[in-house]
């Protein structure tokens, strides 16, 4: 804060600062939209969390999905931001030639599930737990994010040839997200992103853009 402010004028300084939260929303659902178009980028397969009230009918945003899970390994529900109803959201999975509904879990969820089936390669946990393989990969990037939370060294390659996929993000994610997803340091993400001459993400930058 700058030198001969008064009080009140340092308050009014620090409230210009902080975001409405009307903004806050506004920035967590294009930090979450970028980050399921770099998923989809890096995994080939676009996903999209759905949840339709069943007593109000209203549609929740992705946002308020995430929002209204309780972070319980048992409650597999979340909160309709309009009446209140509990209910089970679903995960719906596109790529070249299909579109698959599954059961959407939350992080905790995903994580309570996971121990054990660290001996599965990408593609066999892809095949055999769906599921719980998706809803990794959202909430966390990458199995071996996902596994590293949980203490296990997730011991199989991910994602090959990545470098080219994440030019478009850098940037407009922040570093340490984009690294998450592609199972690497922050520090490789930095230097990749100041090689090609981008300015490091900045909320206020990333709210210019939800308003343009």
């Amino acid at each position: 804060m700058g030198p001969g402010l008064s009080c009140s004028q340092q308050l009014q300084v620090r409230q210009s600062l902080r975001l409405s939260q009307s903004q806050r929303l506004q920035l967590q659902a294009q930090s979450l939209g970028l980050r399921l178009r770099l998923i989809h980028e890096l995994h080939g397969e676009r996903y999209e969390p759905k949840a339709q009230c069943p007593n109000c009918l209203r549609d929740l945003t992705a946002v308020e999905i995430i929002s209204g899970f309780n972070r319980d390994p048992k409650d597999f529900t979340t909160r309709c931001t309009k009446c209140g109803k509990r209910f089970q959201p679903r995960l719906v999975c596109f790529n070249d030639v299909s579109r698959t509904e599954l059961p959407f879990y939350c992080d905790v969820q995903t994580l309570d599930q996971m121990r054990g089936k660290e001996t599965m390669t990408m593609e066999q946990f892809s095949k055999e737990h769906p599921a719980i393989y998706r809803s990794a990969i959202v909430h966390h990037g990458s199995l071996s994010q996902a596994f590293k939370k949980i203490g296990i060294n997730y011991p199989f390659k991910e994602i090959p040839d990545w470098r080219n996929k994440i030019r478009g993000f850098l940037g407009r994610l922040p570093d340490t997200t984009i690294a998450k997803c592609v199972n690497v340091s922050t520090s490789v993400i930095r230097k990749i992103r100041k090689e090609s001459g981008t300015p490091r993400f900045l909320k206020s930058e990333a709210l210019k853009e939800t308003e343009g």
